[in-house]
């Protein structure tokens, strides 16, 4: 399988797709069918399909050039995950 790299510019919060407590990547449909390394904040992660995603959403271009879907992927979740902070 061919691989792609996509570096992403924002991570979303569940909320946004009905999934709250976690933090999502989503990724365009041109990416389906490759294997895709995805890069965000110095941290990379694997997605080896892109129809195994966690949600889907359907949006209209802004140009007028018909639809696009993004599909969702799990970036961390957000609770339980905090900075450990040694104490001086």
């Amino acid at each position: 399988m061919k691989t792609k790299i996509y570096d992403a510019k924002s991570i979303i919060d569940g909320k946004a797709i009905g999934k709250p407590g976690a933090y999502y990547v989503a990724i365009p449909e041109k990416y389906k069918g490759f294997k895709i390394f995805v890069f965000f904040d110095g941290k990379a992660k694997e997605i080896g399909d892109w129809m195994q995603a966690e949600a889907y959403r359907r949006f209209p271009d802004k140009f007028g050039r018909g639809t696009y879907t993004l599909a969702y992927f799990l970036w961390k979740k957000m609770y339980g995950e905090q900075l450990k902070i040694d104490s001086i």
